[in-house]
């Protein structure tokens, strides 16, 4: 299946506003807003989970590697650094010739999930770095790595 093929029968299954534009799309799934990349025979899916905690931008890079090994605390996909802005990326690629409609959809699904729980824990560094009340991010790290 193409990709624009993939994407219009994801919209009718799912409701969620797949419009690719000239090779892309952009959607927002359970406030997760992720862009859709048709990159030849794979789909690229992206999502930008924010800044790194300043404070502990050396904690989060190692914990971004130790996930993406075996891709215990992924769900699949990678965690990366923009080497633009320095944000935390998760990204994932998938064979268009190897996805049917429900396995997207299923992938999807875990993506956004991996992507709030990485979210989470940025936000709640952050949080913690302005000294507002958050659970402190090492601890939910090392409780909830696997995915």
């Amino acid at each position: 299946m193409n990709f624009e093929e993939l994407l219009k029968q994801a919209s009718a299954e799912s409701g969620l506003p797949f419009e690719p534009r000239n090779g892309a799309c952009g959607v927002e799934a359970d406030g997760v807003t992720l862009i859709l990349q048709d990159a030849g025979d794979l789909l690229l899916m992206h999502t930008d989970l924010g800044a790194l905690p300043s404070a502990r931008q050396a904690h989060f890079t190692a914990a971004a590697l130790e996930a993406n090994f075996m891709y215990q605390g992924t769900g699949g996909s990678t965690l990366a650094i923009n080497p633009g802005d320095g944000h935390l990326i998760l990204q994932r690629y998938n064979y268009l010739e190897r996805l049917d409609c429900a396995g997207f959809l299923n992938g999807l699904s875990r993506f956004v999930h991996t992507a709030k729980y990485w979210r989470q824990l940025l936000e709640d560094a952050a949080q913690s770095e302005r000294g507002e009340n958050a659970q402190d991010s090492q601890d939910l790290m090392s409780t909830g790595l696997m995915l």
